[in-house]
């Protein structure tokens, strides 16, 4: 039964993260003042290719899949260690809320992209271990899905845990994540992922001459 409610808070983590990473990358991230109504209210539209993004935001579908998987199973069993150090991993106590914050987000927050240059030294820029440790995002995204599933999942399940340090655990671990989908946003600026204002008025104008 806990197994179930917590694969429950998994996908609703994941759609929630993919949802607000998409308003805030879109509202702060794109240098502009007025959107198309369908860019806000058609979510059937945007967010299947936004949840992809969680995947392939480095380009590389593949290792990006295979880091999301690893960065989970690796979150999930980091947040059992509370109950191997402490009385267990619901209970209100430091190591509760200590394996469901935002600690191991963070190390793949910073540690990909060093494991990555590391890697490409050593190794080359296309050995699979380079291509691996370069998803930044996939991992990120793995690892606060299952940190906040996780925190959902021991208060929702057992109710012993003070619900502000679980609420501070959920918010900071969202904040790691949207902090990198603003990261990734304005390095991809230059691409024009959200084209400014100007932009769209040149656009307009060419088509009004034939251009």
């Amino acid at each position: 039964m806990e197994l179930l409610l917590f694969l429950f808070f998994f996908i609703l983590a994941f759609s929630l993260l993919t949802l607000v990473g998409y308003y805030y990358v879109l509202l702060f991230c794109s240098d502009r003042e007025s959107f198309e109504r369908e860019e806000l209210t058609n979510i059937l539209d945007f967010f299947p290719r936004e949840a992809l993004k969680n995947f392939e935001s480095e380009n590389d579908l593949q290792n990006g899949l295979i880091a999301f998987i690893i960065s989970y199973l690796f979150t999930y069993l980091w947040t059992l260690l509370g109950a191997v150090l402490g009385v267990s991993s619901y209970s209100d106590e430091f190591t509760t809320y200590f394996f469901h914050s935002c600690f191991i987000p963070l190390v793949f927050f910073y540690g990909a992209p060093l494991l990555e240059d590391y890697f490409a030294g050593t190794l080359g820029s296309n050995h699979i271990a380079t291509l691996l440790s370069g998803q930044t995002t996939a991992f990120v995204a793995g690892s606060v899905t299952t940190v906040i599933a996780a925190n959902l999942t021991i208060y929702g399940s057992h109710h012993e845990a003070l619900f502000f340090l679980i609420f501070i655990n959920i918010a900071s671990s969202g904040f790691v994540y949207v902090y990198r989908k603003r990261e990734k946003a304005l390095d991809n600026r230059g691409n024009q992922e959200f084209p400014s204002e100007d932009d769209t008025e040149e656009e307009f104008e060419n088509e009004e001459q034939g251009v």
